[in-house]
């Protein structure tokens, strides 16, 4: 294998490795690879994680405070609304993962910027996402992991109407998470509860249910026939488990290291800057706690793990982006500012 993408519990991607231009557009001509989202990276790591989440103590928050100081009364509304988008896109780690709806754009990244490494990789994730655009909106750019846990804004009913529509779109895939978080809490927290094999939804009639929150859960019931909601009883029975999974190893200071039991969340704001536009750009918000493990009193980042689908292994980089420069990828459309453009017209001459 070319990435390193190769871990225990989890599924090792396809590898599809690259020459050139036309042969990677080949790929994606006949509808084989729709329905994905792609990322392109210049160099091998062996995890896709968010700016913010690479240093346990990067004191990413302080950073987009300040500059929310410096620049907010700048903004449009749209900008105000959108800044944790905003701040990744002008330089500010955040917990946000650059993706992108092109190939090609996906492409131009794997190759762009690291001369030192002989192949790139353009990571392709399946577009079943759970969309909290809504959720983001009303947070601003708050941790939702933590408002979820104190269930703020009643953002317990929000999750709980944006996982139904995902358990009737993905069913099996639902249960994948469901079946995660049981485990994680059987290692983290000696839970007992297993639960029944997937059986094309029939697993749902021998869930033993374990509403540990019975106050929350009455409201919610309350909350789901006001709005008129379906009623799924195992869907409400993973989001109380995984609130009490989440709330306990940060009260009890348990150090997960990784959250696998939560699918990935899309964030596809409306963004105004062209840069954005360009890129056919979308965000996975990486899900995180923040907390300091009582016994060796170190930080613990617990964060979401971000899996590709499949990776396209890139070879002839350099040749490959002459070849995207004369269909227009390049560094002046891509980023679009002065010193782009400006830099661009340098390397041309």
């Amino acid at each position: 294998m070319y990435s390193k993408k190769n871990l225990k519990g989890l599924k090792t991607p396809k590898e599809i490795v690259i020459e050139n231009l036309s042969d990677y557009i080949k790929h994606f001509s006949n509808d084989k690879l729709k329905n994905y989202i792609y990322r392109g990276e210049s160099a091998n790591y062996s995890e896709i994680i968010s700016s913010a989440l690479r240093k346990k103590e990067y004191p990413f928050i302080k950073m987009k405070d300040e500059f929310k100081k410096e620049i907010f009364h700048k903004l449009n509304k749209n900008e105000h609304e959108n800044f944790l988008a905003f701040s990744q896109h002008h330089g500010i780690p955040t917990n946000l993962i650059d993706f992108t709806t092109s190939p090609l754009i996906a492409l131009f990244f794997a190759c762009y910027g690291n001369d030192s490494e002989e192949v790139g990789f353009v990571y392709l994730l399946k577009d079943d996402f759970i969309d909290l655009n809504e959720v983001f909106f009303k947070t601003e750019d708050q941790n939702i992991i933590n408002l979820f846990i104190e269930n703020e804004n009643n953002i317990m009913l929000d999750f709980y109407k944006e996982f139904i529509e995902y358990e009737n779109r993905n069913p099996e895939k639902f249960y994948y998470y469901f079946k995660n978080l049981y485990e994680d809490k059987k290692y983290y927290l000696s839970n007992k509860i297993r639960l029944p094999k997937y059986d094309d939804k029939n697993y749902k009639k021998n869930v033993k249910f374990n509403y540990i929150n019975e106050q929350i859960y009455k409201e919610l019931i309350c909350e789901i026939e006001n709005k008129r909601y379906k009623l799924d009883l195992v869907v409400l029975e993973y989001l109380l488990e995984l609130q009490n999974f989440l709330s306990r190893i940060k009260e009890e200071e348990i150090p997960a290291w990784w959250i696998n039991c939560v699918p990935n969340f899309r964030y596809n704001p409306i963004l105004t800057f062209e840069r954005c536009r360009n890129q056919c750009g979308l965000f996975i918000y990486q899900a995180y706690l923040s907390y300091n493990e009582f016994l060796y009193n170190s930080k613990v980042v617990s964060q979401q793990r971000i899996w590709p689908d499949i990776v396209l292994v890139i070879k002839n980089k350099k040749q490959i982006l002459k070849d995207l420069d004369t269909i227009g990828i390049n560094e002046k459309y891509i980023y679009n500012d002065y010193d782009s453009i400006a830099k661009y017209i340098k390397n041309k001459y």
